[in-house]
Order: C-alpha cells, then sequence, then structure tokens
C-alpha cells in the first residue's frame, strides 16, 4: 500500500503541471479569442462568398454585427444583428431583416469531422426562433420552431408587400435538402393570429394608379399554411385566411434547390373582399370604384369579383405577379369531363 502513494508523488508533476498549463491555456485562449476577426470573417463570407474556384464575388446582402462574444467553449452570442438585401431593380426597396440577439452552439464531434452541425436560438421582432442546422456530405436539414413573431416588426415583410402587415406568426418547419432530389423532403406548418393588411395611410402601388391608393386596414382573419415537400418539390397546399373583411386563398409549388437562393416559387393567390368591406367608409367606396374603372386590373378579376394573381420567381431574385382572373381558382384546375370533383392544382 505504501508504494502506491510513492508512485503517484512520482508522476504527479508529469501529469498536473502539463494539466494545468492546458487548463490555464485552454481558459485564456477564450477569453482573449479575436471575435473581432471572426466577426469581419463571417461579414466577408456573407457579402463575398468564394465559389468553387476560390473565387469571391458579390452576393447581394450586407451583413452587420454590432457585438460578437463567446458563449462556453463552442458557442457564441451575437447582439444587433442586421442583414439587408440589395435590390437588383433600382426602383425596388431594400429588404432588410434585424435580429435583436443570437446564440449558436457548434457540435464538437461535427467540428472535428469538418462537418456543421449547430443548434441556434434568435430574438427578433418581439418573438423567438429556434432549432438546428446541419449541412453534412452535401446535405442541408434545417429545423425552427417560430413562436410570437410580430409581422409589423419585420422589414423583409414590409418592403415585400408594400404596406404595413400585422399578425403574430408562429410555426414549425422541418426540410432537409439533398444534392439526390429524391432525398429533398420536409413540411412546413405555418400560422398568422389575426392577420391585417394596411394601415389607412400607407400606399399600395396598383397597375395604372400612379402613386398607388391608400387602403383602409384588412381583417384576413387567421392565415393557415401548410406545406410538404418530397422529391425536391414543396407543394403547397393550404393557404387560406378568412376574416371579416376579405377572404385570402392559394396554392402551387416551390421548387426545391441549392443554393436556397435558386429555388423557384409557381404560386396562385386569390383576394376576395367582401361587401362589408367594399361598404366600409367613402374612401373604400371610392377605392372600389376606381378598381372597376380601371383597365389593368380587369385581367385579374374573376367572375365572382375576386382579385386572382400567379406569383413566380427564385426566391434569390425579382419576383414577379401576373394578372390570372381567367385561371382556375387556387388549389383547384378544370374539371375532366364526366369528373366529379375538382384535383388540386400542381
Amino acid at each position: 500500500m505504501s508504494r502506491l502513494p510513492r508512485l503517484l508523488r512520482t508522476i504527479a508533476p508529469w501529469v498536473g503541471y502539463p494539466f494545468a498549463f492546458l487548463c490555464a491555456f485552454l481558459f485564456f485562449a477564450y477569453l482573449t479569442f479575436p471575435y473581432d476577426r471572426v466577426r469581419d470573417w463571417l461579414v466577408q463570407e456573407v457579402e463575398q462568398p468564394a465559389d468553387a474556384t476560390g473565387r469571391r464575388h458579390a452576393s447581394g446582402l450586407e451583413l452587420e454585427v454590432v457585438d460578437l462574444s463567446p458563449s462556453w467553449l463552442t458557442g457564441v452570442d451575437a447582439t444587433g444583428v442586421r442583414l439587408v438585401q440589395r435590390p437588383t431593380d433600382p426602383d425596388d426597396h431594400a429588404m432588410e431583416m434585424i435580429l435583436d440577439h443570437v446564440h449558436a452552439r457548434a457540435s464538437l464531434l461535427s467540428l472535428l469531422m469538418g462537418d456543421a452541425d449547430l443548434s441556434y436560438e434568435a430574438e427578433l421582432a418581439g418573438g423567438t426562433i429556434e432549432g438546428e442546422y446541419a449541412d453534412s456530405d452535401g446535405t442541408l436539414h434545417v429545423t425552427a420552431d417560430l413562436s410570437g413573431l410580430q409581422l409589423r416588426r419585420i422589414g423583409l415583410l414590409r418592403g415585400t408587400v408594400g404596406i404595413p402587415v400585422t399578425g403574430t406568426a408562429s410555426g414549425h418547419v422541418d426540410l432537409t435538402l439533398a444534392e439526390e432530389v429524391s432525398q429533398t423532403a420536409g413540411e412546413i406548418q405555418l400560422n398568422i393570429a389575426d392577420l391585417r393588411l394596411g394601415d389607412g395611410h400607407a400606399k399600395l402601388a396598383l397597375p395604372g394608379m400612379g402613386d398607388g391608393l391608400t387602403i383602409d386596414e384588412v381583417h384576413a382573419g387567421d392565415l393557415a399554411v401548410t406545406v410538404h415537400a418530397t422529391n425536391g418539390l414543396a407543394q403547397i397546399e393550404r393557404l387560406s385566411a378568412h376574416g371579416a373583411d376579405a377572404e385570402l386563398d392559394g396554392s402551387g409549388t416551390l421548387q426545391l434547390l441549392r443554393p436556397m437562393r435558386m429555388s423557384r416559387l409557381d404560386l396562385m393567390l386569390r383576394l376576395h373582399f367582401l361587401d362589408a368591406y367594399k361598404e366600409k367608409s367613402d374612401r373604400t367606396r371610392a377605392l372600389f370604384s376606381l378598381l372597376e374603372l380601371n383597365p389593368a386590373m380587369r385581367p385579374a378579376r374573376t367572375s365572382d369579383g375576386a382579385l386572382q394573381y400567379r406569383v413566380t420567381g427564385s426566391l434569390g431574385s425579382r419576383i414577379s405577379a401576373t394578372a390570372a382572373g381567367r385561371a382556375p381558382a387556387p388549389g383547384m384546375r378544370a374539371r375532366a369531363p364526366g369528373a366529379n370533383t375538382p384535383t388540386p392544382m400542381r
């Protein structure tokens, strides 16, 4: 028994001192790590990504990060994150997204294997988004849980629609993008409570209406969106909101590609204003009188008085809307002779 303590006293300096040095080294390296340079590297990778040949090119994005700091060993905290997409058309507005706080933590094992596997949490627009991001062997897997996002505070949405949009968004995303199209699959469930469009002050740009028309607030109710993806094609199976002032319906597809900005959208949207809204005020009565007289709006008008548009384009470039009043309603197509029920639009 006496030999064991003597042996420990002999080897302790050879083990203890290197271990203490390693702990001290990691501790001070953790505290003094140049996170400012990491922030600059992230900005460069977003704004000037490298292609397969190593040459860098402008992505059309601008990234700002106020502060980047460590979080334990493999995590980082970022505050004041601002992402801006510059418009390709000088007449369009830049679209931006501001995240108050972002926390991300990478898997140590994935780092050792050269893969990207991390969990994240982000605070934005009064709500949160949390999930996982994994990129390994050409397969990208993303999950996200959305809760309490206030649409009015999302500048990206305002820049796309052109008028204020309010509501509270929640939902779940589970999507896998693989190099093999057959392995690309997933689902998206999104709900927006108390969706409202316009505020009685902002103007909505309409064909043939000059600077646009001021829109009284439209109560569209609760919006529900359901998307299922298989074999590289995301089918928008449900997109509907029925409120006190208007009814919104839509369906279509999203061809999923990598990078995601290359994915192509083909969506049919139908907006039907109810009589209660049309007679809501002198302004709404004048608005619909002008719409009736505007020849540019006639191609979008359906037989029952709704407005219908086909929205197409790639996610990374300009998305355009084309009047489609004579096309089948969203989710439907013309019935075949002798058919009893319509079939989903594809």
